[in-house]
């Protein structure tokens, strides 16, 4: 009797074992080539929020809520350009250029932002004295129009 009660599991384990796995699907599709997606309520709310703190001149505010923006929406390159205008206003440049930055990494396709991008890195690299390097920076921007 005992050995039943070992024997039953085991066949029912073999039988899992056995079963057929499903067939893969097609492989993901690169997320540059995938449409812009809607920011969450969440990720609307705080993208709202900063932009009245940055019009009411509370960057560091609005810095704060798209900061949680992004870490909600970690892919969405229109965060990360809104957080490096704001970067731009608080004068740190070096980190609204590497907002901007990634912000172009995660456009894809979208020219129209990328140029915005760019035009941004170059205002930074201006402000930092760095005249070769916003020119640079220009010259990418028109080579997207």
């Amino acid at each position: 009797m005992n050995l039943r009660l070992f024997v039953l599991p085991l066949t029912l384990l073999a039988a899992c074992a056995s079963s057929p796995r499903p067939e893969p699907g097609p492989p993901p599709t690169p997320f540059s080539t995938l449409p812009p997606h809607p920011e969450t309520p969440a990720v609307a709310s705080l993208i709202d929020n900063a932009r009245l703190d940055s019009q009411a001149g509370r960057y560091a505010n609005a810095a704060a809520s798209l900061e949680r923006a992004v870490r909600i929406e970690p892919r969405n390159p229109r965060l990360w350009q809104e957080l490096a205008r704001v970067r731009l206003s608080q004068r740190e440049y070096v980190q609204a250029e590497s907002c901007a930055q990634r912000s172009t990494s995660w456009a894809g396709s979208d020219n129209a932002l990328r140029f915005e991008n760019w035009q941004l890195i170059a205002r930074s690299r201006e402000a930092r004295g760095d005249s070769p390097g916003a020119k640079a920076a220009l010259d990418a921007a028109e080579r997207l129009r």
